[in-house]
């Protein structure tokens, strides 16, 4: 196996440290080559390394125009962490690709608002992690490397940013519990 990442932190269990040295353990076994986790905010990121010794590879979280989530990516950057941002295009709940903001700037720049909000992201450093089964969603959330938004576009994207009231709801790291 390639790699492996632990997926919520689910804290009112107790037991992301314990299986973040299970994934660690399993490195040192050759099982796999990278570890990484999914949504721990730094309090996590600091237990688990501090317990380990072993910064994770990645952090995927929720990161998009309405959701910045910039304490997190500094944390990641501080740690050597690389960040992935998932849904980074929002999801049906939101508008974040019909924002005036956004079409505005696909129009200003010929693409697409996915392709806008996908290189918002890698110029600030952010892996987004985009689906879609449509070929052609595919081809054009793969061709934004020919292009760059300008500083002020940027800035213009980052005054979108709602805070916590932007998180997808029910899903902070604190309080999401996927088994309950």
């Amino acid at each position: 196996m390639v790699g492996s990442s632990l997926h919520w932190p689910l804290p009112k269990q107790g037991k992301y440290e314990e299986a973040w040295q299970a994934l660690v353990d399993a490195q040192k076994f050759g099982l796999i080559r990278t570890i990484g986790v999914s949504n721990f905010l730094p309090e996590h990121l600091e237990r688990i390394i501090d317990k380990a010794g072993v910064t994770p590879t990645t952090n995927q979280i929720e990161r998009h125009p309405y959701f910045h989530n910039n304490e997190l990516v500094e944390c990641n950057r501080k740690h050597g962490i690389v960040t992935e941002a998932w849904s980074p295009l929002g999801r049906e709940i939101n508008d974040v690709l019909t924002n005036d903001t956004i079409l505005s700037l696909a129009k200003k720049y010929q693409r697409q608002p996915a392709q806008i909000i996908n290189r918002w992201n890698l110029q600030n450093s952010v892996l987004p992690i985009v689906k879609s089964s449509n070929y052609a969603h595919q081809q054009a959330n793969l061709d934004v490397f020919d292009f760059e938004l300008s500083e002020e576009d940027i800035q213009t994207i980052d005054a979108l940013d709602k805070g916590e009231a932007g998180r997808v709801e029910g899903q902070h790291p604190n309080d999401y519990e996927e088994f309950d």
